[in-house]
């Protein structure tokens, strides 16, 4: 699997209320939940609130398997990035 970082560029996001919060994220893992019932190989790790915006981490076999989830849940991306290397800060060595 390929680990990806969506940007969801959405106003207000960082008003966004827990509650609200929470609902879209158990509406995103139940659409997830689907998808790997269909056979496709795709989880999401974490979202990060940031201004107007929210950054999700996935792990997903393509991009397109992300554009899916990103229709299917009403959430577009704004822009998905592939990552090359994650560095680990708590032992300095890049996996």
């Amino acid at each position: 699997m390929k680990k990806f970082i969506i940007k969801r560029q959405m106003d207000g996001a960082g008003s966004i209320p827990k509650n609200d919060l929470n609902l879209a994220g158990k509406n995103s893992e139940e659409i997830l939940d689907a998808m790997r019932s269909e056979g496709k190989n795709i989880q999401q790790e974490q979202s990060y609130v940031v201004g107007d915006a929210i950054y999700c981490v996935y792990n997903a076999d393509t991009e397109e398997l992300i554009k899916e989830h990103s229709e299917r849940s009403g959430a577009p991306a704004t822009e998905i990035s592939e990552v090359s290397s994650v560095i680990r800060h708590n032992t300095s060595f890049v996996s």
